[in-house]
C-alpha cells in the first residue's frame, strides 16, 4: 500500500512539473521586438521626408504636419507594444494556483474515478501472502488457511512471484496444484510442465502433470498415462498416489476389476498408509458393485437406462467450430445435485454425432442415471475444453427425458452461444 501512494506522490510531482516548467523557464525579451521594428520604421520615414524636403518635393509646413503624424503613430504602437509585453511577463502568476491545484485536481480525480475497495482489499491480502509464501513453498499448506488466503489470491501471488523468478521448480508445482483445485486442468498441466522441465526427476511434478491431464481428458485412462502411472508405481512402490490415481482413471473407464486390482497391489504391503488403506477398500467395494452391474447390464437383461443421444450443429455455425475444439455430452438430474450423472467427452468431429450415455459414464459410482427417473441430457462445445461452461462455448437447449429400462434415442441441436 505504501509503494502505490508513493507512486501516486510521484506522478503528482511530475503532472506538476509538466505544467509549472513552461512557466518558470520563460525569459521576455529586454526590448520588445515590436518596438524595434516600429522605431527603425520611424526613422526610414523621418529621412525619407528630410530628403523631400531638400530637394523641394514638399513644403516646410508640410513637412512639419506629416512628421507630427509620424511621431504620433510611433507613440500609439508602443504603448500598444508594451501592454502585450506586460501580459506575457503576467502570466507568472499561475505558478503558485497551479502548484495547488494541480495535486488538488489529482486527488478529487483518482478519489471518484479510480480508487477501488478491491484494490485495497489486494494489497491487504498481497501483505498477509509475503509472509506465509515462504511457507506454502515449503509444503505447510494449514499457513495459508490461518492466514485465510483464499486460492484465486494464491494463483495471482504465485504468478507474480515466478514472474520474478521463472526457474522456480517447487512454485510452478504449487501453482498447477493451485489450478486443480479451481478446476483449469490445461493451465495446470502447462504448470506441471514447466515444473518437470527444471527438475525432470521428480516424481511428485510428474504425478501432478498426470492428474492435470486425467481431469483435462474427463478422467479416462489413455495408454500414455497408464505408462506413466507404471512408471511411477515401480519407482515408488511405497507411495498410495500412484495406486490411487491409476486405479481411479480405471474406474473411469469402466475397468473395474483392473482398478480393484491395482488398489489391491497396494493393500497386499505391510507398510501400507493407514488412511489410504481405508479409503482404498471403500472404493474397492464400489468397484465390486459397479463391476457386477456391469455383467448384468452386459448380460442384456434391459433393466437400465441407455440414452443414444445424437448431436448436430446448426448450419451457420459449423464454419465457427474447430477440430480442436472439445464436445461433452451429459445427462443431469432435474431434481438432485448439480454434478452430471454421465458424461461423454470427446473431440469436436464430422456431424452428427451419436455418443451413448449409461451408468459406465457415471463420474461417481453413487450417482449413476438408473437412479434417477428424470433427467436434463445436454451438449456443449468448448474451445478451451473446460468441464465447466464458459462464456463463447456454443450449446443446445436441454431436452427433458422420463428414464425407462433400454435404449432411448435423445436428439440435441447445438445453435446457442453463451454470452
Amino acid at each position: 500500500m505504501t509503494l502505490m501512494w508513493v507512486t501516486f506522490f510521484a506522478m503528482t510531482l511530475v503532472g506538476v512539473l509538466i505544467v509549472v516548467a513552461p512557466l518558470l523557464r520563460f525569459r521576455p525579451a529586454t526590448e520588445p521586438p515590436g518596438k524595434l521594428i516600429n522605431a527603425a520604421v520611424f526613422r526610414d520615414r523621418v529621412q525619407e521626408l528630410d530628403d523631400d524636403l531638400a530637394q523641394g518635393r514638399i513644403e516646410p509646413a508640410d513637412y512639419q504636419q506629416l512628421k507630427q503624424e509620424l511621431e504620433l503613430t510611433l507613440l500609439q504602437d508602443v504603448d500598444a507594444v508594451g501592454e502585450d509585453a506586460q501580459v506575457r511577463r503576467g502570466g507568472r502568476w499561475l505558478v503558485l494556483p497551479l502548484l495547488v491545484l494541480v495535486p488538488i485536481a489529482a486527488f478529487v480525480i483518482y478519489g471518484a474515478e479510480g480508487y477501488r475497495e478491491e484494490i485495497g482489499d489486494w494489497f491487504a491480502t498481497q501483505a498477509r501472502m509475503e509472509q506465509v509464501l515462504p511457507e506454502l513453498l515449503a509444503g505447510d499448506f494449514s499457513a495459508a488457511e490461518q492466514a485465510d488466503i483464499r486460492v484465486d489470491d494464491f494463483i495471482r501471488t504465485l504468478q507474480r512471484q515466478l514472474q520474478k523468478n521463472p526457474d522456480d521448480a517447487r512454485g510452478w508445482y504449487l501453482l498447477g496444484v493451485s489450478y486443480l483445485q479451481v478446476q483449469m486442468p490445461q493451465q495446470s498441466e502447462l504448470a506441471f510442465r514447466r515444473a518437470l522441465n527444471l527438475e525432470p526427476d521428480n516424481l511428485d511434478y510428474l504425478l501432478g502433470q498426470v492428474q492435470a491431464t486425467l481431469t483435462a481428458n474427463g478422467g479416462r485412462m489413455t495408454p500414455e498415462i497408464r505408462q506413466v502411472l507404471q512408471q511411477v508405481i515401480a519407482a515408488q512402490p511405497n507411495n498410495p498416489r500412484p495406486y490411487m490415481t491409476m486405479g481411479m482413471a480405471l474406474f473411469q473407464t469402466g475397468e473395474f476389476q483392473a482398478a480393484i486390482d491395482i488398489w489391491e497391489q497396494y493393500l497386499a504391503q505391510d507398510n501400507a498408509d493407514p488412511r489410504a488403506v481405508e479409503l482404498l477398500n471403500r472404493s474397492i467395494a464400489v468397484a465390486r458393485q459397479q463391476a457386477a452391474q456391469q455383467q448384468a447390464n452386459d448380460a442384456g437383461d434391459g433393466s437400465l437406462p441407455e440414452l443414444v443421444v445424437t448431436v448436430d450443429v446448426a448450419e451457420n455455425i459449423k464454419n465457427r467450430i474447430t477440430p480442436t475444439d472439445t464436445l461433452f455430452v451429459f445427462a443431469k438430474a432435474t431434481d438432485g445435485p448439480p454434478m452430471p450423472l454421465a458424461v461423454v467427452r470427446q473431440q469436436a468431429g464430422d456431424w452428427p454425432v451419436t455418443v451413448v450415455l449409461t451408468d459406465q459414464q457415471a463420474m461417481t459410482p453413487a450417482m449413476t442415471l438408473s437412479k434417477f427417473d428424470q433427467v436434463q441430457v445436454q451438449a456443449r462445445i468448448s474451445a478451451a475444453g473446460t468441464a465447466s461452461a464458459q462464456s463463447g462455448d456454443w450449446q443446445a437447449a436441454a431436452t427433458v427425458v422420463e428414464l425407462q429400462p433400454g435404449r432411448q434415442p435423445v436428439q440435441l441441436r447445438i445453435d446457442r452461444q453463451i454470452p
